[in-house]
């Protein structure tokens, strides 16, 4: 029998060099990881050994047992233990995170400022109608100069506090832009680092190395990024990392597409739009899109400037737009103390520019000048009583025949009142026949009063007259479609089309005792009376109708066939009407047809003459010049009651996204640090695991050196 003597190696000394060496580099792989357990974005590493290649025979002789000798363990590879996929996840809420968590501080912030629903406009706005409402407790008593007074001063307050709002409106928006550009600026460092790592990787991975430490200072970088704008990557076969935001790179292999600064752009409704670009291929257009942000803390940014703040900008805007449009109605409706013309209590700090939320002050600073006082025939002695002798006429009786009246028709009366009012002419048919809409005073009384002329009509059972008066809460679309924007004012004039000078009982007027007021307009020199305050009354009862908004009073000037999709131009300066907004279409006594409501779909701008033009479509047709107003559907209280529940409602939502976000984005760290996440007791256990078996390879090692010294020695060498 041959005797055995080991393959390979000598001894096995150099399978245990080997082992050491392996075992060395465990150690000094575990060590890294133990040293960067608190290293952000570190990943765990581990050492993968392999069996080292056995030699199956030998050069001096030949395989004297079945099988081969095993040349002991080297290492693989240094394997980076990491999950892409749980990396995507956690991008995605950690971008929800941060876009919700931005809009939250600022929308807080801004509710802070605004006051409201406790304080701020909604306070003052509150505090104004009180103060009209005492004015009107208060007439031919108590204090009305006091009174007056405090009207100046509330209407001065709610003044303030919307320019106030929309001050803290555009603070905002400022404030979003700069933040904006202290994000690009972050963005675009952080870029620029993954496009350098993404060569270092590059080259690693060329002459087969394992970039572990780089792929994990990239990754890292790239959960920065996600925090900013939504990230999306892809692994590229030489190991770089094509890095996008919804499908436009911004990093491919080393080449970084940087962003430029925010901008305010333009909406092709010609909005003001907070847009980013890229650096290097910016856009021709003012009104191009910008890059697709998704979510994250830019995107928030300008989806709050967009979709928030301009949103209650313009929505404020239209609250002052309409509160001004509908007191200063009936303030130009009315007469003031001193019996003048009354003039725009609300007006705009800068004349060349349209009333808006930051554009708006009390034009009256005198008391005396509040014109709250309404043109009256009872005031005056142009209508006389209408019974005979001492009679009290009963309202609810026939006026042909009836002997209570001092000019009672002989026979059915047929004829036109024509009511001048703010140089609009109305026509009111009457019939004085059994059935018609005058045959008694109670029916003409209600029948005028229905046409919403201006001009209301009354019985006063004491004097046993007629009365009417100048009333602007008495006015619909109808007159102020044909009004247009022209101011409103406070005189008016009636006018019978049966009227004879010296035959009052041939015309309606003449049988209500009107004769002396025929045709002759009333105004401070003959129906004016200091202490009526009927325009506050009027003020009183704006507050409780449903009003338009904004204020919009215009028309369109080509026919429509029904069906069709319509683009009108607005009056210019009127830029506050948006998509959405409901508008009423050539308005009819009693809302008759062809009147009828439609929907905003579209907004454009035209940029030379900066013209913002509308497109609605219609269901019936209109003629030519159709008037356009903006639909009576809520008070004014209603309405700026949803633009505080809509801020207050998007401040939740966004305290609402964080809170889920924030939980969604721990939970799925959480996961995705037990899997490449550094555990110190684990490190620690595979650092004495490694350590030991270092140990019993030096053991080994010095006891093969014993006994090859003991065999050498035995043999004589050297003797």
């Amino acid at each position: 029998m041959s005797s055995f003597f080991p393959q390979g190696t000598f001894f096995g000394l150099d399978m245990m060099s080997t082992s050491l060496q392996a075992f060395s580099v465990a150690e000094n792989v575990t060590s890294d990881n133990i040293s960067n357990v608190n290293t952000p974005g570190a990943s765990r590493q581990q050492v993968v050994f392999t069996e080292a290649p056995p030699i199956a025979g030998s050069p001096f002789m030949a395989t004297h047992i079945a099988g081969t000798a095993g040349e002991g363990a080297t290492v693989a590879q240094i394997q980076r233990i990491h999950s892409d996929a749980y990396d995507s996840l956690f991008r995605g809420a950690s971008s929800s995170q941060n876009f919700y968590s931005t809009q939250q501080s600022a929308l807080q912030a801004l509710q802070a400022q605004l006051g409201d629903p406790n304080a701020g406009i909604a306070t003052q706005f509150s505090a104004f109608q009180t103060a009209i409402s005492q004015l009107v407790s208060q007439a031919g008593s108590g204090n009305p100069s006091a009174a007056r007074a405090n009207v100046l001063t509330q209407a001065q307050a709610l003044a303030t506090a919307l320019g106030n709002g929309a001050s803290a409106i555009t603070t905002a928006k400022a404030q979003a832009l700069q933040q904006g550009s202290a994000l690009v600026t972050k963005v675009n460092g952080i870029l620029d680092q993954i496009g350098a790592l993404n060569g270092q990787i590059r080259a690693s991975t060329a002459v087969g190395d394992n970039p572990n430490t780089f792929s994990d200072q990239r990754d890292y970088l790239i959960d920065q990024l996600s925090q900013y704008v939504s990230t999306q990557t892809s692994i590229q076969s030489d190991g770089s990392t094509l890095v996008t935001v919804n499908g436009q790179a911004l990093v491919t292999d080393q080449v970084v597409y940087h962003l430029a600064d925010p901008v305010v752009g333009q909406a092709a409704n010609g909005t003001p739009t907070f847009k980013v670009d890229f650096a290097t291929t910016p856009p021709a257009a003012t009104n191009a899109p910008g890059v697709p942000l998704g979510s994250g803390q830019l995107a928030a940014l300008q989806d709050l400037y967009n979709n928030k703040l301009s949103v209650y900008g313009t929505q404020l805007d239209q609250f002052a737009s309409s509160l001004s449009n509908e007191v200063n109605r009936i303030t130009q409706s009315s007469y003031d103390q001193n019996g003048q013309p009354g003039t725009a209590l609300f007006q705009p700090v800068v004349a060349s520019l349209p009333i808006t939320a930051g554009n708006i002050k009390v034009g009256i600073t005198d008391p005396s000048q509040l014109p709250v006082a309404l043109a009256s025939t009872s005031a005056g002695s142009l209508v006389a009583p209408l019974n005979s002798a001492n009679n009290s006429v009963d309202t609810s009786q026939q006026l042909t025949g009836n002997t209570s009246l001092a000019n009672p028709p002989a026979a059915a009366l047929a004829g036109t009142l024509t009511i001048s009012v703010d140089g609009i002419t109305q026509n009111f048919t009457y019939n004085t026949g059994a059935g018609g809409n005058a045959d008694t005073i109670d029916h003409f009384v209600s029948s005028f009063n229905a046409g919403h002329y201006g001009v209301t009509a009354s019985f006063d059972a004491t004097s046993q007259r007629i009365v009417f008066t100048r009333d602007p809460s008495n006015e619909d679309l109808v007159l102020r479609g044909a009004q247009q924007a022209n101011p409103s004012t406070p005189s008016f004039t009636i006018s019978d089309s049966n009227f004879t000078a010296g035959a009052p009982a041939s015309s309606l007027i003449g049988v209500l005792g009107g004769t002396n007021l025929n045709g002759v307009q009333q105004n401070a020199s003959n129906a004016f009376a200091a202490s009526d305050n009927g325009g506050a009354n009027a003020i009183v009862n704006m507050f409780q109708n449903n009003v338009g908004v904004p204020a919009l009073e215009t028309q369109g000037t080509a026919a429509v066939a029904a069906g069709s999709t319509v683009t009108v131009a607005l009056p210019s300066g009127v830029n506050n009407v948006q998509v959405g907004q409901v508008l009423t279409l050539d308005a009819q006594p009693n809302g008759a047809a062809p009147q009828e409501n439609v929907v905003v779909s579209a907004i454009s701008l035209n940029p030379t003459t900066g013209i913002e033009s509308i497109t609605f479509t219609t269901a019936n047709a209109h003629a030519a010049n159709y008037s356009i107003a903006s639909a009576q559907v809520q008070t004014l209280q209603q309405f700026y009651g949803q633009t505080i529940t809509q801020v207050g409602l998007d401040t939740q939502s966004a305290i609402t996204g964080t809170s889920t976000q924030t939980s969604l984005a721990q939970n799925i760290n959480n996961v995705r640090q037990s899997i490449s996440g550094i555990n110190i007791d684990e490190e620690t256990q595979n650092l004495v695991k490694y350590q030991n078996a270092y140990q019993a390879a030096a053991k080994t090692i010095a006891t093969l050196n014993q006994l090859l010294g003991v065999v050498i020695n035995n043999l004589g060498v050297g003797q």
